[in-house]
């Protein structure tokens, strides 16, 4: 870990956290919170109250959010299709049990830094989509030696966006790009079926019922714009838009470019 020795992470005090409503508790090697980033360096060894008691409570984090995130203290990766037996080196801990994901903790390649908006001179037709998916069809894969795994359930989609939301509230830049580059990858892989198409839509709700990046929202208000067809055969989705008039005012900005 680039700044920090592995005895240095060992050695330094466990700092817990309760994570979600049901406050259940994780522990983390403090030192090697402090490094992600200045926001959570004062977090653990400022002058708050949460520095001096070695806890936080992070009540609307969930679960997944909080796993993924230490993955990713720990090894510079995250992997949310990991078997339940191969992520069980970084769940629930008792309150003096310390997390140690790996023995050499190893950062992986940070990501370049991507241009997220769309070339203005391809913007008709179907080219809006074409230089989506030119623009976000390549992301860093998991880490090589961690097991091969089979595809889990749930909204891969709305799990790396709420995984951004939270890299980008405590500035972990490595975080954010890594998790909006595996976004963009996502959405460009994935069949809009009828189950995808409310995990797209189940997405766009969290984007707009909380308070998130305008780079999420840009990225997701662009792919909306590509798949605007399907997606307005749900109606979950014409309710959506019409409770946000932004959203819909965003894809209608979005679309004018494809139509012209």
């Amino acid at each position: 870990m680039a700044g920090i020795s592995f005895e240095e992470i060992i050695s330094s005090k466990p700092f817990r956290f309760s994570i979600g409503l049901q406050k259940r508790e994780f522990t983390m090697h403090s030192a090697l919170v402090a490094i992600c980033s200045p926001a959570l360096d004062r977090l653990v060894n400022g002058e708050f109250k949460e520095a001096q008691d070695l806890h936080a409570e992070l009540e609307s984090m969930n679960e997944e959010t909080f796993i993924l995130f230490a993955q990713y203290a720990y090894t510079g990766d995250y992997n949310r299709e990991m078997s339940k037996e191969a992520k069980s080196f970084i769940v629930e801990t008792s309150k003096t049990e310390v997390i140690v994901v790996d023995p050499e903790p190893d950062v992986a390649e940070r990501v370049d830094d991507w241009g997220w908006g769309v070339n203005s001179k391809k913007t008709k037709c179907n080219k809006l989509w074409i230089e989506f998916k030119k623009e976000h069809s390549t992301a860093l894969p998991a880490r090589k030696d961690w097991p091969a795994t089979k595809s889990c359930a749930g909204n891969v989609i709305l799990s790396h966006a709420q995984l951004y939301v939270f890299a980008d509230c405590y500035g972990i830049s490595g975080l954010m790009d890594l998790s909006l580059c595996r976004l963009g990858k996502a959405l460009v892989d994935i069949e809009v079926d009828d189950d995808k198409v409310e995990d797209i839509v189940d997405t766009l709700q969290y984007c707009y019922d909380e308070l998130t990046p305008p780079k999420l929202r840009s990225l997701l208000v662009l792919y909306a714009a590509c798949k605007i067809e399907t997606l307005w055969k749900s109606t979950k989705f014409r309710e959506l838009s019409t409770r946000h008039g932004e959203l819909s005012t965003a894809i209608i900005g979005a679309m004018i470019g494809r139509l012209g």
